[in-house]
C-alpha cells in the first residue's frame, strides 16, 4: 500500500489520540500529523501537503468549515480531499454544509474504526485518482509545449531557408533545386508530426500496448509496431494511408506482411486480434 500522508485536526486531545490510534492500528504505514490548533494546521497542511485531513468540526480558533476553506483558499493546497466529523453537527442540513464546502465525506462522532476506515479508504481513493489526473495532464501539456516549440523551430528554419533562396539563387536551376529539398523537409514534417501527435493520444489511452506486443512478437520492426496500433483502434487503410502519409496500396500490402508475422489465419480478424493487447 501507499505510504499515505494524514493531517488530523481536533482541538480536543482525546479525539486526536482515538483516531491516532485506530489508524496506528489498521494502516501503521500511513505518516500521520495532527494538530489540536486549526491555525496551526494551515500551515501544516501548506508545508507537508498531506493526502487527506481529517478535521473537527466546532473548534474555538477556527471552525472545521472555515479551516477547509482557508486550505483550499491556497493553490498547493487546494485539491486536498477532507473528511469533517462531528458529534454534534450531524444533521443532512450540516451534511449539505460540509459538502457544499469541499469535503468529499462526513463522519460521525464517536467514531467508529470500521467507518472512519471506510471514509478513508474511499477519500485516498479519489486523493490518488485526482493525482493521477494532475500527472497526467501534466504530461500531456509538457509533450505539447514540445511539440510547439519542434514546429516553431521547423518554421523557422524553412523561414531562413526560403530567405535564402531569394537572396542567393543565382539562376532558375539554383531555385528549382532549393525548393525540392525544402519540399523535402515539408513532406518529411507532414509524416511524422501527425503521428507525433497521435502517439502521444495512444499511449494516453492504450499505455502498455507496445509492451505487451512485445512480449509476444518480439522481432516486430517499429513501423510494423505503429501499424498495429493504428489497426487496434480499427482505423481503415484510407485513414492510416492519410494519417502516414503512404500510398494505399502500401499499406495494405503492410497489413498482409503483418497478418502473416502474426501467424494469423484468414479467418481470424486481425483488429480484434490487435485490440487485446
Amino acid at each position: 500500500m501507499n505510504n499515505y500522508k494524514i493531517l488530523i485536526v481536533d482541538d480536543l486531545i482525546e479525539s486526536l489520540k482515538i483516531i491516532v490510534l485506530h489508524l496506528q492500528r489498521s494502516n501503521p504505514e500511513y505518516t500521520l500529523y495532527q494538530s489540536n490548533s486549526s491555525i496551526k494546521a494551515v500551515e501544516i497542511a501548506k508545508k507537508v501537503i498531506p493526502d487527506l485531513i481529517i478535521t473537527d468540526w466546532d473548534m474555538p480558533e477556527i471552525n472545521g468549515i472555515e479551516f477547509m476553506k482557508t486550505v483550499k483558499s491556497f493553490e498547493s493546497t487546494k485539491d486536498i480531499p477532507f473528511v469533517v466529523a462531528s458529534g454534534v453537527m450531524i444533521t443532512s442540513e450540516n451534511l449539505k454544509i460540509a459538502l457544499d464546502a469541499g469535503a468529499v465525506d462526513f463522519l460521525r462522532k464517536p467514531i467508529d474504526p470500521i467507518e472512519l476506515q471506510a471514509r478513508i479508504n474511499s477519500a485516498l481513493l479519489i486523493s490518488k485518482y485526482h493525482r493521477e489526473s494532475i500527472a497526467q495532464k501534466n504530461h500531456e501539456l509538457m509533450e505539447i509545449t514540445l511539440n510547439l516549440t519542434r514546429n516553431n523551430e521547423f518554421n523557422i528554419d524553412i523561414k531562413n531557408q526560403l530567405q535564402q533562396i531569394i537572396e542567393k539563387s543565382t539562376s532558375i536551376a539554383d531555385v528549382n533545386i532549393a525548393l525540392d529539398n525544402v519540399i523535402e523537409l515539408l513532406e518529411e514534417k507532414i509524416r511524422t508530426s501527425g503521428w507525433d501527435q497521435f502517439s502521444i493520444a495512444f499511449h494516453n489511452v492504450k499505455p502498455d500496448f507496445n509492451k505487451n506486443l512485445f512480449e509476444k512478437f518480439p522481432d516486430l520492426t517499429p513501423a510494423e509496431t505503429k501499424l498495429c496500433g493504428l489497426i487496434s483502434l480499427g482505423m481503415s487503410i484510407k485513414d492510416i494511408s492519410s494519417l502516414l502519409n503512404q500510398n494505399p496500396e502500401s499499406i495494405k500490402v503492410s497489413r498482409s506482411r503483418l497478418r502473416k508475422k502474426l501467424n494469423l489465419n484468414t479467418e481470424q480478424n486481425l483488429e480484434s486480434f490487435l485490440a487485446t493487447f
